[in-house]
C-alpha cells in the first residue's frame, strides 16, 4: 500500500510556549535565541506532534529482530 504524502505545516502556526494551546504541535523549530518557538500545527488526539513532525520523530524498526522501545529503534545486542 503506498504511503500518503503528509503536507508540511504552515509557518504561520508557529508559536511560543506561553501561547501554545491544546492540540498544537510541540516540535521546537527555533534555531536558538532567547525563546523557543514551536511548530504549532494541528495534532491528532493523543499526539504531541503534527503528522509532519511525527514522521520525523518516529521511525519504523527495521525487520530482522531489532528491539524497539518507546518509538526509538535500539541496536541488537551481541
Amino acid at each position: 500500500m503506498p504511503e500518503t504524502e503528509i503536507p508540511e505545516p504552515s509557518s504561520r502556526d508557529r508559536t511560543t510556549l506561553v501561547k501554545l494551546r491544546e492540540r498544537q504541535c510541540r516540535y521546537v523549530v527555533s534555531d536558538g535565541g532567547s525563546e523557543a518557538v514551536f511548530c504549532g500545527g494541528r495534532t491528532k488526539e493523543g499526539s504531541s506532534w503534527c503528522p509532519w513532525h511525527r514522521q520525523l520523530v518516529y521511525t519504523k524498526p527495521p525487520s530482522g529482530g531489532a528491539k524497539a522501545g518507546r518509538g526509538f529503534v535500539l541496536p541488537r545486542s551481541g
